[in-house]
């Protein structure tokens, strides 16, 4: 008896294997050229990467009510600090998130509310969607509680927190400081004014000019210290709500031809580099499929 092994790889599933990598590799060609095109769409959750923020309708950002803070609009004195505290120095910070309906709009009504309390935007920032933004007001700290009240009322409060920090000892202790330099700068400046050698006076000199120095440093951190608590700082998160996903057939069928247009191109190219080797290759497996063509073994049992 006699059972004849077939072989596996059958000239059909050798075509079929063969259309399958082909289609495989001619997407993965087009692909990589559509990256290095620049040409890639990748789809995002507002339409794109860098797609347009949701439209709201006007009118949909509460308005701000200044009536109640009207006494507390007076800008407060270059150096002065806030006299709720006991005449200590503290300085005021809060953080508050806001959920609005239209971020862009939300962020230009905080920027008048600061300019109406006499204070300022020190910076901000946007997400590449527009659905998100980051921004640092600062306002006298005469008006802070009335600044975050009135920023509350731009949507829905999802956070807020408020720190002090009491700078009192170390701002007399840096004034300590200013006044012994200051002190010091007087009897120098006393003996330079009696030096009879060029030696001693140049000694002097240098003296004077590191006490100076150190005078300088000094004056800086106050009057970093003293901005900083007659201007309290607001860091205000804006967001819009999230929205919920909807079928976009437009965006379907977008993609769907970015597909068929990936692929189409990529058998193009790979049909097209592949025709030199598929030349090279017919004219060796004639001469090998002639030698080389046998029947299939058989196995007696």
């Amino acid at each position: 008896m006699k059972i004849t092994i077939p072989h596996s790889l059958t000239p059909r599933r050798l075509v079929g294997g063969s259309i399958v990598a082909f289609v495989l590799a001619s997407a993965l060609v087009g692909y990589m050229s559509q990256i290095q095109t620049g040409s890639v769409v990748v789809p995002g959750s507002s339409g794109g990467v860098y797609g347009p923020a949701i439209p709201v309708a006007p009118g949909t950002i509460q308005p701000v009510n200044l009536a109640a803070t009207t006494a507390a609009t007076q800008a407060a004195p270059p150096g002065s600090y806030s006299t709720s505290f006991g005449g200590r120095m503290v300085e005021q910070e809060g953080d508050l998130t806001v959920q609005v309906a239209d971020v862009k709009a939300a962020s230009d009504q905080a920027a008048r509310l600061a300019a109406l309390l006499n204070g300022y935007v020190a910076s901000s920032y946007f997400d590449d969607s527009g659905s998100g933004a980051s921004i640092v007001l600062r306002v006298p700290a005469v008006n802070f509680t009335a600044a975050l009240r009135n920023l509350s009322s731009l949507g829905s409060v999802k956070a807020q927190s408020i720190s002090s920090n009491d700078v009192t000892e170390q701002y007399v202790n840096l004034q300590a400081q200013l006044d012994s330099y200051k002190t010091e700068e007087g009897t120098l400046l006393r003996i330079l004014n009696q030096s009879t050698t060029v030696t001693d006076a140049l000694n002097t000199e240098n003296a004077i000019q590191s006490t100076q120095a150190q005078i300088n440093d000094l004056e800086g951190q106050l009057l970093v210290m003293q901005r900083l608590v007659a201007f309290a700082t607001i860091n205000l998160q804006l967001a819009q709500p999230a929205q919920n996903p909807t079928l976009d057939f437009g965006d379907a069928v977008n993609t769907a031809l970015l597909a068929f247009y990936t692929v189409t191109k990529g058998m193009l190219i790979l049909g097209a580099s592949l025709v030199p080797i598929a030349m090279v290759g017919g004219v060796a497996y004639v001469p090998y499929r002639h030698f080389s063509r046998k029947k299939p073994k058989s196995i007696e049992v």
